[in-house]
């Protein structure tokens, strides 16, 4: 990740005369995201998850949970009560 954007960000820093630091930290950045990205992608690979599948898809008259249920669900409402 960082090889990949390594090229830019170098090109960005000596047009803007960046300090040494300042360009470390964003190539870090830049490696900590990239990997943070892969494993998500991983884990939801290794979770067998269902993939390309968004709320917009759901057929909510089609399942048999409760309304109530769905409509929290969907708006996640329920995460600040810490239930």
């Amino acid at each position: 990740y960082l090889r990949k954007a390594a090229p830019d960000v170098l090109a960005t820093a000596r047009a803007q005369r960046w300090d040494p630091a300042e360009v470390l930290k964003v190539l870090i950045t830049e490696e900590v995201v990239g990997r943070d990205a892969a494993t998500r992608r991983l884990r939801r690979t290794t979770a067998n998850f269902p993939t390309g599948k968004t709320l917009g898809s759901w057929r909510p008259e089609e399942s048999t949970i409760p309304e109530a249920t769905q409509n929290a669900l969907v708006t996640l409402e329920w995460i600040g009560r810490a239930e």
